[in-house]
């Protein structure tokens, strides 16, 4: 059976190795975290994942009032 790995800055499932040959470092294509930590714990990975968004939405919003 295959672990699902997860990004452990935003949550996100779409993380893969950097390079192949060296399983030591990953990369998350939603975030661009790269690093060898990763989280294989869904429950944390969900709870990361709201965290990044909430967060994501709120730096948004301040972005659009000082756009105005």
């Amino acid at each position: 059976m295959r672990n699902i790995k997860f990004c452990p800055t935003c949550g996100s499932t779409n993380i893969e190795w950097e390079l192949p040959q060296t399983w030591s470092q990953w990369r998350c294509r939603e975030c661009g975290y790269l690093g060898a930590f990763i989280i294989e714990d869904g429950t944390m990975a969900e709870q990361i994942r709201r965290s990044y968004l909430e967060e994501k939405k709120k730096d948004e919003e301040i972005k659009n009032e000082d756009m105005t």
